[in-house]
């Protein structure tokens, strides 16, 4: 990943979305610079259009000249716990892209100042309820417009601290001075819907990665039939995201001789595996390819094209993100639920085979892992909840002008919420595998309540080194201990990228 991010309006990604989120540098491209004067022209200082939108909100009771400074202090309705900065953070460059497409009628120098604020380190405090996704973010965004345009509010500077109604000269930085187009652009758009849909994808991604690498531990562990992965048979049924997921689940079992073909089918958290992952697998290439064309399309009204001139459209609503992020919970969902399962045979005597009940010698004295399958019940079943659909509940505002909207933004904040929930239930599952690795490398068994000790059968090198990336932050399990430290540090193998050595720019979600 470069260290500077280049807004060009048509190349942003969610990864440089995520890296500008955690400080990489941004700066505005020549073609940008270009494509925006053109739109200039057109929009002349936009008042007329302001106005019309001062009527429409409210009901054509008031005729006042233009203002835009009010215009935007009349739109800071956000309520609620503000927006994490790098959330904050991604919301100001998903901003600046669309603008950059240059069919907005804002000046390259607005954008800019836009750039400024995230190379600065000066974060807007934004809270994060309010919008409905419709008409654009219309809160979220007219409170980073306030401190855009140096009309109050409040920052967080790159150490953290809080500045009430910043100053931004005095921050070596200068407030824009909108035009009533301006004004407009700035705050029309579901922004903070797609900033939030750009995390969620990186993510996403690597809880994917990181469950497909715990179960290959997990078929290991439990010695299960490779069958299950038989290119031929996926092929048959022809989903490419279960043939990609019996492939990588066949590279990293390869060289196993614990996991083999030959005995009685197994249970469907390990036979369906490709079928499960591989439609999360699907799921998360749809979301990804949504995200994508927001991030670089132009949401903001009304828009200007060369050969029809300017355009009202309703290109501002949330939906088509919106309804990508419910799809995303809902197979994300559905993944971890197998997962959890995987875990709870893991853990259970009878249906494990030949392993220790919850994982450890001497059960009865020794709870052993059986509270971390609690843990991951409980995570499971919360994400239940956050699966439903935020896009199907629509409530009209503005006096019915604004009769059908996205709620885009809950879709967005839901789905960070999961995905939390998503990297604890996968480090747990691929923790659990680790402990029964263990026992399979020692060649321990338990037949009959009896411990007896054979020559271990070899395990596969791709197993083994995810084992070994859990063994490095949670030690083998022996007595009764604090759980939570290790939950923690393998929920942070699993953020990190680490555990199925995932590529990513820095160890932060």
């Amino acid at each position: 990943m470069p260290a500077t991010i280049v807004i060009s309006g048509n190349a942003l990604r969610p990864d440089h979305v995520v890296a500008v989120a955690h400080g990489a540098r941004v700066v505005l491209g020549g073609e940008a610079v270009r494509a925006m004067t053109g739109s200039l022209r057109a929009f002349g200082d936009g008042a007329a259009m302001l106005e019309g939108k001062r009527r429409q909100i409210v009901g054509g009771t008031r005729a006042e000249a233009a203002d835009p400074d009010a215009f935007i202090l009349a739109h800071c309705s956000g309520v609620g716990e503000a927006l994490p900065v790098p959330v904050a953070r991604a919301l100001l460059v998903c901003r600046a892209n669309v603008l950059a497409v240059g069919a907005s009628g804002v000046r390259p120098e607005t954008v800019q100042r836009i750039l400024d604020l995230l190379n600065a380190g000066v974060t807007p405090v934004i809270p994060s309820q309010g919008s409905v996704g419709a008409a654009g973010d219309l809160a979220p965004l007219a409170h980073a417009a306030r401190v855009l345009c140096g009309l109050g509010g409040a920052v967080t500077l790159a150490d953290g601290s809080r500045v009430e109604r910043p100053d931004l000269t005095a921050l070596g930085l200068h407030p824009v001075r909108p035009t009533p187009k301006e004004a407009l652009s700035l705050i029309n758009g579901a922004t903070l819907t797609a900033a939030l849909a750009a995390i969620a994808v990186h993510r996403a991604t690597r809880v994917r990665d990181a469950l497909v690498v715990a179960c290959a531990m997990t078929m290991e562990a439990l010695q299960a039939d490779l069958r299950c992965l038989s290119p031929g048979a996926l092929g048959l049924r022809g989903h490419p995201g279960g043939v990609q997921v019996a492939r990588e689940l066949r590279a990293l079992l390869a060289g196993s001789e614990l996991a083999q073909a030959g005995h009685q089918p197994d249970p469907f958290s390990l036979r369906a595996a490709p079928a499960v992952v591989g439609a999360l697998t699907e799921a998360l290439a749809h979301v990804q390819a949504v995200v994508i064309r927001e991030l670089n399309g132009a949401c903001d009204n009304p828009l200007w094209l060369e050969d029809e001139g300017v355009v009202e459209v309703g290109n501002f609503h949330g939906a088509p993100v919106a309804l990508a992020l419910d799809y995303l919970r809902a197979a994300m969902t559905q993944a971890l639920t197998q997962s959890e399962r995987r875990t709870y045979r893991l853990c259970t005597g009878h249906l494990a085979g030949d392993l220790p009940s919850f994982l450890v010698e001497g059960t009865g004295l020794n709870s052993g892992l059986m509270l971390a399958q609690y843990t991951a019940a409980s995570l499971a079943s919360e994400c239940k909840g956050l699966s439903h659909p935020a896009v199907t509940d629509s409530i009209p505002t503005v006096q019915h002008s604004e009769d059908h909207v996205s709620m885009g933004p809950i879709a967005g904040r839901l789905s960070l919420r999961l995905l939390e929930n998503a990297a604890d239930i996968v480090a747990i599952e691929a923790m659990f595998a680790a402990q029964a690795l263990d026992f399979r490398r020692a060649g321990v068994r338990f037949l009959g309540g009896r411990r007896t000790v054979e020559a271990p059968l070899a395990g596969a090198p791709g197993v083994e080194a995810a084992r070994r990336q859990v063994r490095a932050v949670v030690p083998f399990w022996e007595d009764d201990q604090v759980l939570s430290p290790c939950l923690s540090a393998a929920g942070t193998l699993v953020r990190s990228g680490r555990l199925s050595q995932a590529s990513g720019l820095l160890e932060q979600w």
